[in-house]
């Protein structure tokens, strides 16, 4: 029989979590204001539990398997941000704005479809940017886990890239061939490289890589040259 002191101690510790996980969702909220704090994340297991569990997340991953995209020349698959929403014109997100406005610039918003890879998520189409559920999956990422404390599972985190890349396998074998040629933009190393990694591992698909090592949000002149190579290319 477990001592009265240790159940103590036990309730002690989750109420102290409880609390600091209150701290850091409303950190996120000050920070991100879109953000729902019902659809924070803040470990790969709370991310990798919510993918299979939490109605909201679910229902979008359901909306997914019905997606046809509208197809054309080119399509590009760009990494999702904790800073949301990232429609044009109202995003905070540095590294949206430098697309926009590459994109803007560069006479190339009719041509190239824009696609975000997302942990949580899977695919977020561009159409979809005001009406996705408004997530924060901060937990993926290790250096954000440790820095608040917190508990990093590298099995669950496997776990979320492994559902990530079904659910994009599942979107590209219905539409990849609704477009002449896919892009892919990512920074190495991250998440997003390891999901495409994952992804051609499951079923390879034909995409044409474009890697940074610099931030995406660092840069505009970054992000321009890269669709600038992809739109001759």
């Amino acid at each position: 029989m477990t001592p009265v002191w240790e159940d103590t101690f036990d309730a002690a510790q989750k109420r102290t979590e409880d609390t600091r996980r209150k701290m850091f969702i409303d950190s996120i909220r000050e920070k991100i204001p879109a953000i729902d704090p019902s659809l924070a994340f803040l470990t790969p297991t709370e991310v990798a539990d919510a993918m299979v569990s939490n109605e909201t997340i679910v229902a979008y991953h359901d909306r997914l398997k019905g997606y046809e995209a509208p197809g054309g020349d080119l399509a590009l698959l760009f990494p999702d941000t904790d800073h949301k929403p990232w429609t044009k014109g109202g995003t905070d997100a540095l590294s949206y704005r430098n697309l926009h406005t590459s994109l803007k610039n560069l006479n190339l918003e009719e041509r190239i479809h824009l696609f975000t890879i997302s942990p949580m998520l899977g695919i977020v189409p561009s159409e979809w940017y005001g009406t996705m559920p408004m997530y924060d999956c901060s937990g993926v990422q290790s250096f954000m886990v440790k820095r608040r404390g917190l508990t990093w599972n590298a099995d669950d985190f496997r776990r979320v890239v492994s559902m990530s890349a079904d659910l994009m396998v599942d979107f590209l074998r219905r539409n990849h061939s609704r477009y002449s040629r896919w892009h892919i933009i990512y920074r190495d190393p991250s998440v997003h490289q390891r999901i495409l990694e994952s992804v051609m591992d499951k079923q390879p698909f034909s995409i044409w890589p474009h890697t940074s090592k610099r931030s995406l949000a660092d840069s505009y002149l970054t992000i321009r040259s890269i669709i600038k190579e992809i739109s001759e290319g």
